[in-house]
């Protein structure tokens, strides 16, 4: 019995030794990790930003790095960090759902929940529901907040998440291009003023491209890979956006940096991105490129390396690859670890194109921030962290923003968040009003990026 208690506890520290030597190896690994060199300059004649080896390259043809920020939480409502919902989460007796801290908890609440509620409200049914939305959105992001990134942050591109019925009608025919890019050619045109790139993010597909609650609706299924139709519209989507930039408004075309084409594509709920998604990738790219634009296509893979192709197998070119960083267990698993893993990942997969990191956060820890950011400059990895904007219910910030929209909701009187299928007009404007920046505090996301300018 000893002798096997020995055998075991030798092939215990064996393996323990063996796992050690793995992870210092990895650790090693990421820390002396280096790009091959780029070229300072390239020649460029479209205008565009292009994509040439593991860079960018802006229209006069030198380097660029895009640091920037999302607009998200405008085109496409994400409940945990919207002002909206619709009824709180309830306990069997009838009492609302509460953490710990005692603030009332709702369930998912996504844009087509933001929209049907809106038209199903029997108190705004003398109120155009498009101009309702249009107030919210001029609310939450105005001419000042182009400022403020630009000058205040020093950041360079905005990533912007748009949902398709902002483009396309619910039966997926095409808006007229008027209706269609309102909104779009407003952003892209405030955000030339400031010399900001935008980046046009299609965050919510047709049929939901992974089933989550940002996808615009919160259903659990990724339909848009099984249903042709979906598959189909999201094609034309991105044929009329291309048509739109690259031949009816050249002028804005300029300032869009790239088409990330699909946020976050899982081929199931909680899955990843597999072979499947990279072939209606491919047909999104063909639709664009046919109609001679020249743009940078952005490619998304969920979430890692091993998740994208080689773009040579699909004859893919200037594109860029994009990846979303959240360490969920930051106070677990350590920030080396955690960029280990991703380099991990990497291995076999480190294709020569630029790299996007779309989404990140460091939470609030100021030593994780430094080292990605420090991270990111070392590999000339673009980035636009997550968010601008966010919404507490109480009277606290949250990093997930770098301006928090603070409701101060009363606990005690259990005072809700504005019910967008019973509140009055009175009401729905109030909580728009709520979102304007000068009503915001600045979080600690706002910090870090002013500390990463001015060198504190």
């Amino acid at each position: 019995m000893k002798k096997i208690i020995k055998r075991v506890l030798c092939v215990v520290l064996i393996a323990a030794v063996l796992v050690g030597a793995l992870v210092g190896w990895l650790l090693h690994s990421s820390e002396n990790y280096e790009i091959p060199d780029q070229k300072e300059t390239i020649q460029n004649d479209t205008g565009l930003v292009q994509a040439y080896g593991r860079s960018l390259y802006d229209p006069a043809g030198n380097q660029l790095r895009l640091t920037g920020i999302n607009a998200g939480q405008i085109l496409l409502q994400e409940g945990w960090m919207s002002p909206f919902a619709l009824e709180p989460l309830k306990n069997e007796d009838g009492t609302y759902q509460k953490d710990g801290d005692g603030n009332i908890q709702y369930p998912e609440f996504s844009e087509e929940e933001f929209r049907a509620g809106l038209k199903a409200n029997p108190n705004l049914k003398d109120h155009d529901i498009d101009t309702l939305m249009q107030y919210y959105w001029d609310c939450f992001f105005t001419e000042e907040d182009f400022r403020i990134i630009k000058e205040d942050l020093k950041l360079n591109a905005i990533r912007l998440p748009f949902y398709y019925l902002n483009v396309l009608n619910e039966d997926l025919t095409r808006k007229s291009e008027e209706e269609a890019f309102s909104y779009l050619d407003w952003f892209v045109s405030q955000a030339a003023k400031q010399e900001l790139y935008v980046i046009l993010d299609l965050h919510g597909a047709p049929g939901s491209q992974n089933g989550y609650e940002h996808s615009g609706a919160a259903e659990r299924e990724a339909n848009l890979w099984t249903s042709e139709a979906n598959i189909q519209a999201t094609v034309d989507l991105w044929d009329f956006v291309s048509d739109h930039y690259t031949n009816t408004a050249p002028e804005l075309g300029r300032w869009v940096a790239t088409y990330d084409i699909m946020n976050e594509p899982t081929y199931e709920y909680g899955g990843t991105t597999t072979e499947e998604c990279w072939d209606v990738f491919d047909r999104i790219y063909d639709a664009i490129r046919e109609n001679g634009d020249r743009h940078v296509i952005t490619v998304e893979g969920c979430w890692d390396f091993s998740n994208l192709p080689d773009p040579a197998d699909y004859g893919w070119e200037n594109v860029q690859y994009e990846y979303h960083w959240y360490n969920w267990q930051n106070q677990i698993i350590p920030y080396d670890a955690f960029f280990a893993y991703y380099d991990a990942t990497n291995q076999g997969r480190d294709y020569d194109v630029p790299v996007l990191i779309g989404e990140f956060t460091a939470f609030e820890d100021r030593e994780a921030w430094d080292a990605m950011l420090g991270l990111f400059a070392q590999r000339n990895y673009s980035w636009t962290v997550w968010n601008y904007k966010t919404t507490v219910t109480g009277w606290w910030t949250s990093s997930w923003g770098a301006y928090t929209v603070q409701m101060n909701l009363d606990r005690d009187t259990e005072e809700l968040k504005c019910n967008v299928a019973t509140c009055t007009y009175e009401e729905f404007i109030a909580a728009c009003e709520l979102t304007r920046t000068e009503n915001c505090a600045k979080s600690t996301l706002y910090e870090v990026l002013v500390d990463l300018h001015t060198g504190a």
